[in-house]
């Protein structure tokens, strides 16, 4: 039985799905000013610096990073054209998103999907700050153009946890910069690290 109220249920659930995105939005933004800063001042020795052979330097976790979520935006914007029938996400997607997010804060180590890999063994830097901004601008233009039913539908399809709506794509991309930035620190603090 539906009551007058409903609509106005829904119309609020709605605008606060969106303030909510906007809001992750923002703490993504200023976790890339932080990771940015990180790199300031760093000569080309530290930069290419890699801990291991067979480990990335600062420049392919950039890289990395910036590729993640140009691709996830990609794969938004292509479902999003296809016009068909998107379903909302449920139960399921909060629980594999939240199973997601545990498992990158622990210090576990996890191949990137193809999709995301690195080939480069020392990418530009400045284009990457620069490609990096585009994709956040396209971001941004995505949460504020949409309604708060297309940010609830299964948009993102993330290669583990499924499909995923806009929020939680963002809280994804929040706990994978963070798993990120720990390894960042981990190259900083490397006893081969140059101090100069």
């Amino acid at each position: 039985m539906c009551t007058i109220h409903e609509p106005a249920l829904q119309k609020n659930r709605i605008q606060n799905l969106k303030q909510k995105t906007l809001s992750v939005f923002t703490r993504i933004e200023a976790q890339k000013s932080e990771i940015l800063s990180l790199y300031d001042g760093l000569s080309t020795e530290q930069l290419q610096f890699n801990p291991e052979p067979t480990q990335w330097n600062l420049l392919q976790v950039l890289r990395h990073l910036v590729t993640a979520e140009k691709q996830s935006m990609i794969l938004i914007r292509r479902k999003l054209s296809k016009h068909q029938s998107i379903p909302k996400t449920g139960t399921g997607a909060f629980f594999r998103h939240l199973l997601l997010r545990i498992a990158l804060i622990l210090p576990l180590k996890f191949k990137a999907p193809k999709i995301a890999d690195v080939s480069e063994d020392y990418p530009d830097f400045e284009s990457m700050v620069s490609e990096w901004a585009e994709v956040r601008s396209d971001m941004k233009e995505l949460i504020n153009s949409a309604d708060g039913e297309v940010l609830s539908k299964a948009l993102y399809i993330h290669p583990r946890a499924g499909a995923l709506n806009i929020k939680q794509a963002l809280e994804f991309i929040e706990t994978h910069t963070s798993h990120h930035r720990k390894q960042l620190n981990r190259i900083m603090k490397h006893s081969g690290f140059s101090s100069s």
